[in-house]
């Protein structure tokens, strides 16, 4: 009886030991330097900022495209690039302008770009005016609204004067122009305008619409009835400013789509899904989540059941909980919350739960999808030139993978727990061989 108890357990541990012997060397290792490498890559200058509708981020697109055909991937609907038409800022090849005119037009203040006064990328309807006391002005401390028909223009202070900042581009906003100004001009122009003169202001920007491209693989699951798996991060940013300082988005969001890359290849490694698993490298979301919008707007009827993992600015160097963002009308008590909540615990992972529509996953929620976007909840250099590779953490970049790779294996491969945890059945299943080994040698 002894005897085959002893035998049970050592094939049993042979067994366990032969599979996780195999997954060991089968599966790929998911490595957080190629991350960062994809990182440093995709916010170098030579991208300028990958604003959507310029070229640059046309170039950002192709590498995704070469990635996911390099991994395997198969092309959704037949092809990798998923076009979509939308608004975008359109630079011309002309020079800025702040000045104040007197009453016979001559200038006498002439203020300098960048350090007197910068574009904010909110909306260029409009690219120029003149204002003076004559014209309708909301005015308070800091900021000044001048209303000329139907078009509505704001001068504001930024926080401690900094022209840094750079907002998203949103073409549905009420506003046609907005400028930042330090303090200082702020005062000088109130005066000015006090004293009769004009404002004259101009940015070479306007709005073009055209053909933008999301990015789209997938793995098909072994049941393709089944609703699929999303996994995806945008990967446009910013652009360059008028003086060609560029935002490089390295942690916004360079990051996300070069953490889908390599976990593109570490799931690729896994063998087929149950479920089918799309990868899609969003644009425009710095134009208003505009590219998820439009691929779920198309593709809605047939992601009814789906699960959606969104990653955007994955990988702080500071000291910041793994946030957890949903839909500003989810909560703590949605299964799917929950499900990531058990895993964060268990994973001894510091996170926090967001409730917004503030990220890719947000047309996802409001067609009723399950979806959450993983996030590290640092805003310290976001959308400004200083959030560059150099402040990316290896380590915040392998926190997320921990999380993620436990819920996804859930949702994609029905949990399999040799998937999850072969590396512990392997050392686990060596040591069991070990000490049957022993106890048999003792016992014969």
């Amino acid at each position: 009886m002894k005897d085959n108890i002893i035998k049970f357990v050592l094939s049993l541990s042979l067994l366990l030991f032969y599979y996780s012997f195999q997954f060991t060397f089968t599966v790929h290792s998911f490595n957080h330097t190629n991350v960062k490498n994809n990182i440093e890559y995709l916010a170098s200058d030579n991208f300028k900022g990958r604003l959507a509708g310029t070229l640059e981020n046309e170039e950002a697109a192709a590498f995704i495209k070469s990635e996911f055909k390099n991994l395997g991937l198969i092309p959704f609907e037949g092809d990798y690039y998923d076009p979509f038409n939308a608004p975008f800022p359109n630079r011309l090849d002309q020079d800025p302008f702040l000045k104040i005119l007197d009453k016979n037009g001559k200038t006498i203040k002439d203020y300098k770009y960048n350090e007197d006064y910068k574009e904010d990328m909110l909306n260029f309807k409009k690219n120029n005016l003149k204002f003076s006391k004559k014209d309708t002005i909301k005015m308070n401390n800091t900021a000044m609204q001048i209303n000329q028909g139907n078009e509505s223009f704001i001068f504001y202070v930024p926080e401690n004067s900094n022209l840094s900042f750079r907002s998203s581009f949103i073409s549905t906003d009420s506003n046609s122009l907005y400028i930042m100004i330090t303090q200082k001009t702020f005062d000088e122009i109130k005066d000015y305008i006090s004293k009769g003169n004009t404002v004259s202001c101009f940015i070479p920007f306007d709005i073009k619409e055209g053909k933008l491209n999301n990015v789209i693989g997938y793995i098909k699951g072994s049941n393709p009835k089944a609703a699929p798996v999303i996994i995806s991060g945008h990967f446009d940013h910013l652009g360059s400013d008028l003086n060609g300082t560029i935002y490089s988005g390295a942690l916004d969001n360079a990051s996300g789509i070069s953490f889908v890359l390599e976990f593109a290849k570490y799931i690729r490694s896994l063998g087929t899904p149950d479920k089918s698993i799309i990868f899609v490298g969003f644009n425009a979301e710095e134009f208003g989540c505009v590219g998820s919008s439009k691929f779920v707007d198309k593709y809605k009827d047939s992601l009814k059941g789906a699960k959606v993992y969104n990653f955007d600015m994955v990988g702080s160097n500071n000291s910041v909980p793994l946030s957890i963002m949903a839909g500003e009308k989810d909560t703590i008590n949605s299964d799917f919350i929950r499900s990531l909540t058990s895993t964060l615990s268990s994973e001894n992972v510091t996170y926090s739960c967001v409730f917004e529509n503030s990220s890719d996953h947000e047309a996802f929620r409001k067609n009723n999808i399950d979806a959450i976007t993983f996030s590290d909840d640092d805003m310290t250099r976001i959308h400004t030139p200083s959030d560059k590779p150099s402040f990316i953490s290896t380590k915040s970049i392998d926190r997320c993978f921990s999380v993620a790779s436990v819920e996804i294996i859930k949702q994609a491969f029905d949990g399999n727990p040799m998937l999850i945890h072969y590396e512990n059945i392997l050392m686990v299943s060596l040591i069991s061989i070990f000490l049957v080994f022993l106890l048999y040698r003792r016992t014969s």
